[in-house]
């Protein structure tokens, strides 16, 4: 899961968490909801920074 709003909204809406986890019933996701709620907005898009770093490099 993305720490993108809509990402948890849907992981919460599908019970995600309880299969992912392998937990019966529906775990309690009170704390990573304020957490996903703290981080900033994204882009969708990954680091350029770090991406970029790995370009061309030998394996």
């Amino acid at each position: 899961m993305h720490p993108n709003p809509a990402c948890f909204t849907q992981a919460v809406r599908r019970r995600a968490f309880g299969r992912a986890l392998r937990v019966a019933g529906v775990p309690d996701h009170g704390a990573l909801a304020e957490h996903v709620d703290a981080q900033p907005p994204t882009t969708g898009q990954p680091d350029r920074s770090r991406v970029a770093s790995k370009v061309g490099r030998p394996t």
